[in-house]
């Protein structure tokens, strides 16, 4: 009976022991982890060379590591066990009682070169400024803030903020910008005469909110309005248009990395606002060259549904086309992040043609040749300040 016992249990172990591999080989699938948000890493290629060195079975051992069944369900678990035990740093987040915030390493580095750093990218936009110029049209940079930034406070007083570089950041290139003479529209600066409140950007993601968008979109239209006396702008305010409040739950880039775990002390959640003109403005929308719906907001199907920053423009497209047929009015591009996407919502609204662009999807031209090509009447770039200094994805133009 014991023979038979045993034989059963190691059966049964054995069973236990094959189920998971080969549950995780059936349910493979190669792509981006939702909730890590990177991409999970692919099986490596069997190799004579890899075998000898080593390296296939390493990479052959991440790879199974990051797609072994129910892993989803296990980093839950633990995240979820984290988070009860009230641990400071979870999933590479500060879990604060009100607001989740990057990780941000205690090492520092020297500010030195950070002048010539900013100088050489202040001639980089100038160059650019002058293409535009040569074209009939105008440039605008619009600096904004990552929500760890404008948040800078929230941090326990023994972990790193940061502030030491991105304020020198900040003010190393808006010196640089001014002194080439292009226009650059410090958003953080703006936000923070405001005394930085709270509604501008979200607790649970790294983007700013609609309302912030929404300022940004009136510090930026004030000023082109204003400068630009000969294209007859008359910006919609906020009296033009009727913002909405959408009752889904929002899924921030934060949160998504918590598994939608976390809530705030006092009990209040993100929102995803929205807001179209009260005048209707007929339009067309192209994505990359092809006819969409006339929508620039990606809305849920249900009010219980969870929804994300992608609500804006339906996510970062390559290349977005918005017309609305009224010539009398001037065109205008924008390009840069993830940023501009609420902006757009906006933006069409002031423009005959809006073109956006995204030089981390785009590549069927450079923006100097796309510029020369449409001849906008206004370029604007939205960048992050922790893009400022850099020269690729939506940082080049040549």
């Amino acid at each position: 009976m014991r023979q038979i016992a045993n034989r059963v249990f190691l059966l049964l172990f054995a069973l236990a022991f094959l189920t998971v591999p080969l549950l995780t080989l059936a349910r493979w699938k190669d792509g981006p982890s939702f909730y890590e948000q990177r991409m999970l890493t692919a099986m490596p290629a069997l190799s004579a060379d890899g075998v000898w060195s080593g390296d296939y079975f390493t990479a052959a051992e991440q790879a199974l590591s990051d797609h072994v069944c129910g892993r989803d369900r296990i980093l839950r678990a633990d995240t979820a066990l984290d988070l009860a035990a009230g641990r400071p740093k979870v999933n590479n987040l500060v879990v604060g009682s009100d607001v989740l915030l990057s990780v941000n390493g205690y090492s520092r580095w020297s500010l030195a070169s950070l002048d010539s750093q900013a100088e050489a990218a202040a001639r980089r936009y100038a160059s650019l400024r002058k293409l535009i110029g040569s074209q009939g049209g105008t440039f605008y940079y619009v600096g904004v803030p990552l929500q760890f930034t404008y948040f800078s406070d929230r941090y326990p007083s023994y972990m790193e903020n940061r502030v030491w570089h991105t304020d020198a950041v900040r003010a190393a290139f808006s010196s640089a910008m001014e002194q080439e003479g292009v226009p650059f529209i410090d958003v953080y600066s703006a936000f923070a005469q405001e005394g930085k409140p709270d509604y501008l950007y979200f607790r649970t993601d790294h983007h700013y909110t609609f309302e912030g968008a929404f300022a940004a979109y009136e510090l930026l239209m004030d000023r082109v309005a204003r400068e630009n006396t000969a294209l007859s702008l008359v910006p919609l305010g906020r009296e033009d248009f009727d913002f909405t409040t959408l009752p889904n739950p929002f899924l921030g880039s934060s949160n998504r990395r918590l598994y939608h775990l976390w809530k705030s002390s006092d009990g209040r959640e993100d929102r995803v606002e929205i807001a179209v003109p009260r005048q209707s403005i007929p339009f067309s929308r192209e994505d990359s060259g092809k006819s969409s719906d006339a929508s620039v907001f990606s809305l849920p199907t249900d009010s219980a549904g969870l929804i994300g920053y992608d609500v804006y423009m339906g996510g970062d497209r390559a290349e977005t086309v918005i017309r609305t047929n009224r010539p009398e009015l001037p065109s205008v591009l924008i390009y840069g992040d993830s940023f501009t996407n609420p902006l757009e919502t906006l933006l069409w609204t002031d423009f005959d043609e809006t073109r956006s662009l995204d030089f981390r999807y785009y590549s069927e031209k450079t923006l100097g040749d796309y510029i020369r090509q449409y001849r906008p009447d206004v370029v604007i770039c939205v960048r992050d300040e922790s893009t400022f200094l850099s020269e690729s994805g939506n940082g080049a133009w040549r």
